[in-house]
C-alpha cells in the first residue's frame, strides 16, 4: 500500500505531462506534415495554428472555405486542421485525377472511412476488420439495388402507409412534425420493407432500435476519435454500449424469423430453383451466405443481425438526413409553392405511366426536376466534406507539388469549396438553394434525372471514381420515390423565414436540431 501511495505523485506528473503533450500534438503541432504547407485560416504562428485547430470543432465550414479561397483556387495544397482524426492535406482540384489513380496500397479511402467512424474500436468492427466481409457488404448493396424494380410496389405501399401514420390524413389543418425523427422513421420503415419484409418492417420495437442505432453511431465515433489511440481498445467498446443495447433489441426481433425461415426453406444449393414462398429480401440473402460458409444461420444469426444493423445504419441515417435537408430547402425557398407544383406535375405524370414500367428505375431516372432539387440540396448540405485517403505506404508518398507526406497522414480533395464556388456553379449564389440549377430547360425533354447519383470533378457528394459510394443508386431511387409520394399526397407549408443553417460539429453537418415542418394532406 505504501508503495502505491509513493507512486501516486509520479503517476499524476506522468498523466499531466502526457495530457499536455496530447493537447499540443492535437492542437498546435504539424503532426508530421511538412511545415512548408500552410494551415487553413491561419497566419502560421503558434497560436494562430491552435485557433485554426480549435475551429475544427464547430467552424469546419469556415476552414474549408478559407482553404479553398486562399490555396485550392491558386493550385496550392494546404493543411486542414482536425483535432479529432488528425490534420489533412487538401490538394487543389487539378490534383483529383492524381489522387484517384493512386493504388490502395499507397492511399486508402477505406482506411480513412474506418478512422472517421472509429470502426475498429466500435460496433462496426465486424466489417472493418475483415476485407472479405467488407467486399461482401459492398456486393450486398449492389444486389439490393438490382432488386429495386422487383420491390418497387412494396416500397410504394410502405411509403404510403408510413406517411398515413406519420404525416396524417387531415386535409384541413396543418400538422407540425419533428422532421428528423419522422425522416429517420420513414427511412427505417421503407428500408426494412426491403431488408426484412412484413410484418417486421412495422414492428415498433425493431423500428425504434434501428432508428436509435442509426442516430448515435456517429456521436460514439466522434467521442472515440478524441480518445488517445492507446486507450481506444479499452474505451471504444464502452462508448459503443448504447449501440450494443439497441442491436440486442433488434436481434431479439430478427432471431425468431431466421429460425422460422431456416426450418421452412433450409439451404438453397447453387442453381436450385427458389421456393416461391421464400421471401426475396436481404435477410434471406444473409442466411444463404451463412449456408455458403458452411455455417448454420441459426447459430450465426447474431452475425447476420450485425450486418443487417450496419446496412440499416448506412441507409437510414444518410438517406434520412438527405431527405430532411431537401424538405427544409423546399419549405424555405421563396418559390416553395411553385417548386412543389412542378414536382407534383412531374410525379403525377410518372404515376400515370404504363403499370408495367411505372416507378421502375428507368422511369424514376426520367424525373429531371426531382433530380435537380435533390442534387442541389445535396450540393449545399453534402454528408462528406471531400474525398479523404490515408497514406498506408510505409515510405510515404510525394505530392504532385513535391512535398513528401509521411505514413499515416491524410490526403484528399475538398468538396465544400468546389460546391460553393461561383465559378463552378454560376447563376444564383452558390450558397443559396436554386432548385432547378441542374435542370437544362432547353433540353428538358431529353434530360434524364441522374445527376444526383453521378459523380464528376466538380460534384463529389458521393466521392468519385471506383471508390464512389456503392449505395448511391439505391439512395437515388428510394429518395425520389419518397419525395414523389410526398408531393402527390401532401402540401408542405411555405416558411417565409430564412432557412436555418445546419450546425457543424467536426466534419458532420446535421440539419437544424429540433426543426419542425408543417404538412397537410391534399384533397384527392
Amino acid at each position: 500500500m505504501a508503495t502505491i501511495q509513493a507512486l501516486l505523485p509520479w503517476l499524476a506528473v506522468a498523466s499531466l505531462v502526457g495530457g499536455i503533450y496530447y493537447v499540443w500534438y492535437r492542437v498546435f503541432s504539424y503532426q508530421g506534415i511538412p511545415k512548408s504547407l500552410a494551415f487553413a485560416n491561419s497566419d502560421g504562428s503558434f497560436f494562430s495554428r491552435g485557433r485554426a485547430s480549435l475551429g475544427s470543432v464547430f467552424e469546419v465550414n469556415s476552414l474549408l472555405w478559407a482553404g479553398h479561397r486562399d490555396y485550392s483556387k491558386k493550385g496550392r495544397p494546404y493543411i486542414l486542421p482536425d483535432i479529432f482524426t488528425g490534420h489533412q492535406v487538401i490538394l487543389p482540384p487539378e490534383n483529383l485525377q492524381w489522387l484517384m489513380k493512386q493504388p490502395a496500397s499507397i492511399l486508402s479511402q477505406r482506411e480513412s472511412n474506418n478512422e472517421f467512424l472509429a470502426a475498429k474500436h466500435t460496433f462496426l468492427n465486424c466489417v472493418a476488420a475483415d476485407d472479405n466481409e467488407w467486399v461482401f457488404v459492398v456486393n450486398l448493396i449492389k444486389d439490393i439495388t438490382k432488386e429495386l424494380n422487383n420491390k418497387t410496389n412494396d416500397v410504394i405501399e410502405e411509403i404510403q402507409a408510413a406517411l398515413d401514420d406519420l404525416w396524417g390524413s387531415d386535409t384541413t389543418n396543418w400538422k407540425q412534425i419533428e422532421l428528423l425523427d419522422v425522416c429517420l422513421e420513414l427511412m427505417s420503415r421503407i428500408v426494412s420493407r426491403m431488408y426484412v419484409g412484413l410484418p417486421l418492417c412495422r414492428d415498433q420495437t425493431y423500428l425504434s432500435s434501428s432508428t436509435h442505432f442509426a442516430k448515435f453511431i456517429l456521436i460514439e465515433a466522434l467521442l472515440a476519435q478524441l480518445t488517445p489511440k492507446p486507450l481506444r481498445p479499452l474505451l471504444g467498446p464502452l462508448l459503443a454500449q448504447y449501440d450494443w443495447m439497441q442491436f440486442k433489441r433488434m436481434d431479439r426481433c430478427v432471431n425468431p424469423i431466421i429460425k422460422e425461415r431456416a426450418r421452412r426453406f433450409g439451404r438453397m444449393e447453387d442453381g436450385e430453383k427458389k421456393d416461391p414462398d421464400q421471401p426475396s429480401d436481404l435477410l434471406s440473402r444473409l442466411m444463404q451466405e451463412a449456408y455458403r460458409r458452411n455455417d448454420d444461420p441459426c447459430r450465426s444469426q447474431s452475425h447476420s443481425s450485425k450486418l443487417l444493423a450496419i446496412l440499416n445504419w448506412a441507409a437510414i441515417q444518410v438517406q434520412g438526413i438527405t431527405l430532411e435537408n431537401a424538405l427544409i430547402d423546399i419549405a424555405h425557398a421563396p418559390q416553395s409553392v411553385d417548386i412543389q407544383n412542378k414536382l407534383r406535375e412531374e410525379a403525377l405524370a410518372a404515376d400515370a405511366a404504363d403499370p408495367s414500367v411505372r416507378w421502375t428505375r428507368a422511369e424514376v431516372a426520367k424525373l429531371p426536376k426531382m433530380d435537380s432539387v435533390m442534387t442541389e440540396s445535396l450540393r449545399l448540405w453534402g454528408f462528406a466534406h471531400g474525398i479523404i485517403k490515408v497514406v498506408v505506404a510505409k515510405e510515404g508518398v510525394d505530392l504532385p507539388t513535391g512535398e513528401h507526406i509521411p505514413y499515416g497522414a491524410k490526403i484528399g480533395i475538398g468538396s465544400y469549396g468546389l460546391h460553393h464556388d461561383a465559378e463552378v456553379y454560376p447563376g444564383e449564389s452558390p450558397f443559396a438553394f436554386d432548385p432547378f440549377r441542374f435542370l437544362d430547360e432547353k433540353a428538358e425533354a431529353q434530360t434524364t434525372g441522374l445527376k444526383f447519383a453521378a459523380t464528376s470533378d466538380t460534384y463529389l457528394a458521393f466521392s468519385h471514381g471506383r471508390y464512389a459510394c456503392a449505395g448511391r443508386f439505391f439512395a437515388n431511387h428510394l429518395l425520389k420515390l419518397l419525395l414523389s409520394q410526398m408531393v402527390m399526397r401532401y402540401d408542405i407549408k411555405h416558411d417565409t423565414e430564412p432557412r436555418p443553417q445546419n450546425p457543424w460539429f467536426s466534419y458532420v453537418s446535421p440539419p437544424p436540431i429540433g426543426y419542425k415542418l408543417s404538412v397537410r394532406r391534399r384533397k384527392q
